[in-house]
């Protein structure tokens, strides 16, 4: 049995960087390019490849390095900003009304389907997603609702299970725009019908796919290349039940908008669920819900670890969170105005000033310590330039010329 200590932290990258040419010599023909793109970002990770900021203290003449980040959606490290920010600019901009959180998900048979046909499968999820919303909305009580839909492709023992989150208003615009309709706030649909609307979805379209020739299937499936095979094993899963969850309605739907849109834009597990790492093997907690969401264990080798981490990233410019109903790009800003109207509520005060956290206000929140002043005599540090190389060589200089640089010791290791 492995022994769990729990002070210490693997870093995903550090992983990485140790078994990352082993496991391309293996694997490369499956890799997909931008896999290959984001791995170069975090393991440049402030490290020489992407140097840094020079800060000299205006008292004492310290000197400090400040080491740029790579800034990839997949980074544990660098999605946190960009997660904080989206959900800040969603938030902003959702409607003053109660909303809830629907999950949709498709059997494991499917999602091979989904994999092989990556783009297609996804676009295809979440294009039923939002009309088996959105035709209810409109068939049974004439409205338009608004729907957030964020593609998730993993579960939480890292899993290829592509499912559809979306936080949807308890309510809607009437569909001549004058007056808001709004929901039980205890009941927002019948279950049973959302799952129906959902698997004519998924179903209708896949069917229409398969017979326009678009889908591929892996060699262990290519008996599904043949239409009436396809045909009859979605027959058969429509008979079984698919998980559908409906949420109950959420005055604030902050902690939704966050824990829905935490891994779009950063790595799919969180390092601290990391507990054993030995060069062979990769061991990481987990909610097993098929337990009761009891936390679980799960023990991998390396590269299988490795392999499932990278299956989810997205493709370049695949966009995981989309837009619909009154929130739909095209027509949000028509359809907003008539919501709020209808609300009785404002319009928001948009200012023309950028709010999002500078690096120095974001670090000064999360440690407490103002990053540019200087640790020996609180003056303040001044930006002086920047550098782009070994760092061993730059910390000779400072010290040929009497300086006592202030240098990471993760950037003197990767130096």
């Amino acid at each position: 049995m492995l022994r769990v200590i729990p002070h210490i932290r693997y870093h995903i990258a550090a992983i990485l960087a140790i078994h990352w040419l082993e496991f391309v010599k293996q694997y490369k023909e499956w890799i997909r390019p931008v896999v290959f793109e984001n791995i170069r970002k975090i393991l440049s990770c402030r490290t020489p490849v992407l140097g840094c900021h020079i800060y000299q203290c205006s008292g004492c003449g310290h000197i400090k390095l400040i080491a740029h980040s790579c800034k990839s959606r997949f980074c544990p490290t660098c999605g946190k900003h960009a997660t904080d920010v989206w959900s800040n600019r969603v938030l902003n901009n959702l409607l003053d009304v109660a909303y809830h959180h629907l999950i949709m998900t498709i059997p494991r048979q499917l999602r091979i389907v989904i994999l092989m046909n990556r783009e297609l499968g996804l676009n295809l999820l979440v294009r039923s997603a939002s009309n088996a919303v959105q035709r209810w909305a409109r068939d049974v009580k004439e409205m338009r609702m608004g729907i957030l839909i964020v593609i998730h492709t993993f579960g939480s023992d890292l899993k290829w299970h592509p499912h559809i989150h979306l936080i949807v208003t308890g309510g809607g615009l009437s569909l001549d725009g004058k007056r808001w309709i709004e929901t039980d706030p205890r009941f927002l649909m019948y279950h049973k019908g959302l799952k129906e609307r959902w698997k004519y979805q998924i179903i209708t379209q896949m069917k229409e796919l398969h017979r326009h020739g678009l889908l591929r299937f892996p060699k262990s499936k290519g008996f599904l290349r043949n239409y009436p095979f396809f045909a009859s094993m979605l027959n058969k899963l429509w008979k079984i039940s698919w998980y559908v969850y409906i949420g109950a309605s959420l005055l604030d739907p902050r902690f939704s908008v966050q824990y829905i849109g935490r891994y779009t834009k950063r790595a799919v597990i969180a390092e601290y669920r990391i507990v054993h790492y030995d060069g062979k093997i990769v061991r990481f907690s987990y909610k097993d819900y098929a337990e009761g969401g009891k936390t679980s264990y799960m023990t991998l080798k390396v590269y299988t670890f490795i392999g499932r981490l990278i299956r989810h990233i997205p493709d370049k410019h695949f966009p995981m969170i989309r837009y619909s109903g009154l929130f739909c790009n095209r027509w949000k800003e028509q359809y907003l105005s008539q919501a709020r109207k209808a609300l009785n509520k404002q319009e928001p005060f948009e200012s023309q000033e950028d709010n999002t956290p500078t690096w120095r206000e974001r670090q000064s929140d999360y440690t407490g310590i103002d990053p540019l002043i200087c640790p020996n005599c609180e003056q303040p540090l001044v930006f002086v330039g920047y550098f782009f190389g070994d760092w061993s060589k730059l910390q000779a200089i400072f010290e040929r010329a009497g300086c006592d640089p202030s240098i990471p010791e993760i950037l003197l290791r990767s130096g």
